[in-house]
């Protein structure tokens, strides 16, 4: 068992992360640079909150999920889940934060053993962490499959033979069925048809009020995260730009970046009139991030200070961060 969350304590203390890929060049291979896919990134998450990263694709959204879990192994930083330190966990204690700690893959279509039927995938995780086995196991397969919207006969098919929402349901039930108390949802319906996104997100918020799950919620898609989140942070080049309330976020947005990404939503009301940001260039390459700000080269409000100095995320009078000179002038 992780030990018990205190209100002192967060679900999830995240602290300078950082996951540098290096470029290996030449005939020997060697080091040449450096691809800064997280680059010192920085947030909590409260128990039984939601909180959500989002930006464009290829700003380290997922890598940043992936290495907080330990997938991928970080280049530096610390996290904490419930107060201990998963980067430094290894052997039994790391096995038992495995089992409280879980993701929902992105495409359902490759998540899944295509040569395991649904029953044999679940139970073989149930199996490694010593949970069930054999008939106990069996009925503890078909629990969680009728949890997440699916029959309990289902877990004797196989993945080809269930359609995209179907496998997404069933890489819910095999994160669930460890009974964990945090999961990352990585991009989790992105891969889906719109009609069935919608099933998708209910899904998620009803096994968060059941079970009390604390999510990290990764997306592009700000209309699924204004539905889901209860916080936001907004990642730009491997790093947070800002955090705030997703209210307080939604009705003013304070960074450059997060207000282009809000005017790109959709409105359904033809008579609405909203004024469209349009970011110039394309995003810098992580293997060589520009001076200064990251975000400069595309910023409409661009100042001198802005090339050279990397501003700090620091919180303003209202409590959300902000990583801007615009918000916290150079002094």
């Amino acid at each position: 068992m992780t030990p018990a969350t205190s209100p002192e304590i967060p679900a999830l203390a995240v602290r300078d992360l950082k996951k540098h890929f290096p470029i290996r060049t030449g005939v020997l291979s060697r080091v040449s640079g450096h691809v800064k896919a997280v680059d010192g990134v920085t947030f909590e998450i409260r128990a039984g909150e939601t909180f959500a990263l989002v930006g464009e694709s290829g700003c380290g959204k997922s890598t940043t999920g992936r290495t907080i879990l330990r997938l991928t192994s970080a280049t530096g930083g610390d996290v904490q889940f419930n107060g201990e330190d998963v980067l430094a966990a290894s052997g039994d204690r790391m096995r038992r934060l495995r089992k409280a700690m879980q993701i929902v893959f992105q495409d359902p279509y490759s998540a899944l053993n295509p040569r395991m039927t649904v029953g044999a995938a679940i139970g073989e995780i149930l199996h490694v962490h010593g949970i069930a086995s054999g008939a106990e196991a069996r009925e503890r397969v078909k629990e969680v499959l009728v949890r997440c919207g699916l029959e309990a006969y289902h877990s004797w098919r196989y993945p080809h033979e269930f359609s995209g929402g179907q496998r997404q349901r069933v890489v819910i039930a095999r994160a669930l069925a460890l009974d964990p108390s945090f999961i990352v949802a990585d991009e989790p319906i992105s891969a889906l048809d719109v009609s069935i996104q919608s099933q998708i997100i209910n899904l998620l918020v009803d096994l968060q009020e059941s079970y009390r799950l604390t999510y990290l919620f990764i997306s592009h898609d700000l209309s699924v995260v204004r539905h889901m989140a209860d916080r936001v942070g907004v990642m730009y080049l491997g790093k947070l730009v800002e955090v705030a309330e997703k209210r307080e976020f939604y009705r003013e947005p304070l960074h450059p970046y997060s207000q282009a990404l809000l005017s790109a939503i959709p409105v359904s009301d033809p008579t609405v009139k909203k004024k469209r940001i349009i970011l110039v260039g394309d995003v810098p390459s992580p293997a060589n991030p520009p001076a200064g700000c990251p975000f400069h080269t595309r910023c409409p409000h661009v100042m001198d200070v802005c090339r050279s100095v990397v501003p700090e995320l620091k919180a303003t009078d209202t409590g959300r961060q902000v990583a801007c000179h615009l918000v916290h002038p150079v002094s």
